[in-house]
């Protein structure tokens, strides 16, 4: 198994890395192997411009926004595919030499048609998307020559539909977090808070801003720790360290706790009463497997619009879109439990918590028949 990622953005690595762990839970002989082609083994130019990506989102998200729609349609999309697609299918190629895998399985939309041409290279191999966002779905995933298209949502499916998929070809599983989200076992969450040293018994809040930490994350902490409040606050920085640095050296009047990039999330959403975040695919669905309400602060124009809409509409969280808020609409929700307790309700009852090793099932058909083809013909 080949799983094709980049880090353009945390949720894909962290994809890859669900679905890497389902495999070896269901197949524990199977070889798995994970390749970046655009900012790992892709060639200079590629990794340029890609690079580009964390600083876009950071600083100026709204022509992230204008790079979204104008790809998004075909002729801008065709011309990307010319101008850089070889390039990308030549570091590919070398992969599929060296690794020769059954089946590649891809997390992200522009690797897709580039892997197409591939699929004979040597012998005939399968492809597997993993559709990794929510709802808005970007044409780059949907590659009608895949064997297999795997949505998290209804409308993920009509937007692969109406893009030209064969009905045959999709099928909604939902979207592969890692196994370790889930909700807290009785006691679990108290004892989580001592271990990193928070206080067991005061609400909690989480407060993320994905891999690159993004999405106005200083100025929600400061609003939330900066003046006495009930809860305490957790603020996970990601890679971004001067973000880290800055709010260290907040003068916080309730307890904080800073954090950069983090490999215990799923302890942590455990120990969390509300997350705070952007609207980003992969935060929704880890702290939906987890149980925990969300509190959305904004979104990134583009493929996280609508997952807005989804979590309240859903009722498993809110929208609070400016950070002077944050402090009266999280005293709202704590003070009503009988609200909070629905809340978490509905995000457990919205997510898939083994959707990795539902894709991880039919993954493994998929390449157990091309392995068995190929054998066949030697």
């Amino acid at each position: 198994m080949l799983l094709l990622f980049s880090d353009t953005g945390g949720g894909h690595r962290a994809a890859a890395r669900a679905l890497a762990g389902a495999f070896r839970r269901l197949a524990p002989g199977a070889r798995v192997a994970a390749i970046d082609p655009l900012l790992g083994q892709g060639p200079p130019a590629v990794r340029r411009i890609c690079s580009l990506y964390p600083v876009i989102i950071q600083r100026w998200p709204s022509v992230w926004g204008v790079i979204y729609h104008a790809s998004n349609a075909a002729p801008a999309f065709g011309f990307l595919q010319a101008a850089f697609g070889a390039r990308v299918r030549q570091a590919l190629a070398g992969q599929l030499d060296a690794l020769d895998p059954d089946l590649l399985v891809s997390v992200h939309p522009l690797l897709n048609h580039v892997t197409g041409p591939l699929l004979d290279r040597g012998r005939r191999r399968g492809l597997v998307t993993v559709v990794t966002d929510l709802i808005e779905v970007h044409r780059g995933w949907s590659f009608s020559g895949a064997d297999l298209v795997v949505v998290p949502t209804e409308e993920a499916r009509a937007a692969s539909l109406r893009a030209g998929v064969c009905p045959d070809r999709i099928r909604r599983l939902g979207f592969p977090v890692d196994l370790g989200f889930r909700p807290p076992a009785p006691g679990e969450t108290a004892a989580i808070r001592r271990r990193i040293g928070l206080e067991a018994g005061r609400p909690t809040i989480l407060v993320i801003g994905g891999g690159e930490g993004s999405g106005r994350l200083l100025d929600q902490v400061r609003v939330l720790a900066c003046r006495p409040h009930d809860w305490q606050v957790v603020a996970v920085c990601g890679r971004n360290r001067p973000l880290r640095r800055r709010l260290e050296e907040l003068p916080a009047a309730a307890p904080l706790r800073v954090l950069g990039f983090v490999e215990d999330m799923p302890d942590l959403l455990r120990a969390a009463d509300l997350v705070v975040t952007k609207a980003g695919p992969g935060a929704i669905a880890e702290a939906l497997a987890t149980g925990v309400p969300l509190v959305l602060t904004g979104y990134l124009p583009g493929q996280e619009t609508a997952n807005v809409r989804l979590v309240t509409g859903s009722g498993a969280g809110i929208y609070v879109p400016r950070p002077e808020l944050l402090p009266g609409a999280i005293r709202e929700l704590l003070a009503d439990p009988d609200r909070h307790r629905r809340m978490r309700a509905r995000a457990t009852a919205l997510s898939r918590p083994a959707a990795a090793l539902d894709i991880a099932r039919s993954c493994l058909t998929l390449a157990a028949a091309y392995r068995a083809a190929s054998q066949a013909r030697r």
